[in-house]
């Protein structure tokens, strides 16, 4: 996402000594800083031009003045020429650079085409931008990034706050990107989780199920008779319903006690 910071305010406001003393603070921070300046000219006291200085190499050469030939900028001719000789090849290299300045985005400087192509780039880069910014121009290129209005009451606080939101994205940079882990799946953790296999409801039903005993034929005759004998004693039994209760249930578990007993004999256990 691009990080683009622009600096506004009236003629003699301070932009280009602001961008100076930004340029020098971040260098001593160990950040690699391109772009230019145009400080202007004075004879006597009066501006008489502008120069174009590149922040990496010192070089200087003629923007503007008064005195030479070149499109004309209110009572100024620009040199366009000398000019991108001097802004051109710095900006070129943007992604070589932890922050560009550029002083100023005007309508000097827009009479180059070249420049206007290559501040496209830059603004559209992951690059930080610092650029003063003609105030005719503010709808033009505020909505690329961030717009401060210089006063001398704000002069401090602009120059520190962009100082340290340069510093903060070269430092987040700096830092190592930790891929966080991927989640799994919950099927995929389910299947992983070792254990007894569940079995489904109805199998697990199906197994509670009582088993059938198969009597072989040779034991038939006997649980036949064991069965017979039950069947004869239900008469006693009813004979019986009037008796003592304990009487009666000793001899419920008799009888219980004696088919079990022939149950065991018949399986041969």
């Amino acid at each position: 996402m691009p990080n683009n910071f622009f600096i506004t305010g009236m003629p003699r406001s301070g932009k280009t000594t602001l961008l100076r003393r930004i340029a020098k603070r971040l260098r001593e921070q160990g950040l690699k800083v391109g772009g230019f300046i145009s400080p202007e000219e004075a004879e006597h006291g009066t501006r008489t031009g502008f120069i174009v200085e590149d922040l990496g190499t010192g070089k200087k050469a003629i923007l503007a003045d008064i005195n030479i030939d070149g499109p004309k900028v209110a009572k100024y001719h620009v040199d366009i020429k000398s000019f991108e000789a001097i802004a051109l090849p710095g900006l070129a290299g943007f992604k070589g650079f932890d922050v560009i300045i550029v002083d100023e985005i005007g309508m000097m400087e827009l009479k180059s085409q070249k420049f206007s192509d290559l501040l496209d780039s830059v603004l559209d880069s992951e690059t930080p931008l610092i650029a003063s910014l003609h105030n005719d121009l503010i709808e033009r290129y505020g909505p690329y990034g961030e717009v401060l209005y210089l006063t001398e009451d704000t002069r401090e606080f602009v120059y520190t706050d962009l100082v340290r939101k340069v510093a903060s994205i070269k430092e987040a940079k700096r830092r190592p990107q930790i891929k966080a882990p991927a989640e799994k799946k919950p099927q995929a953790a389910a299947q992983s989780k070792k254990g007894p296999e569940e079995k489904p409801a109805e199998k697990q039903k199906e197994e509670r199920k009582p088993q059938k005993v198969k009597i072989p034929e040779s034991k038939k005759s006997i649980f036949e008779e064991a069965l017979g004998e039950e069947d004869e004693e239900e008469p006693e039994e009813k004979e019986e319903e009037e008796q003592a209760p304990e009487k009666k249930e000793e001899k419920k578990k008799g009888k219980k006690k004696g088919f079990m007993d022939s149950l065991v004999d018949l399986l041969g256990l």
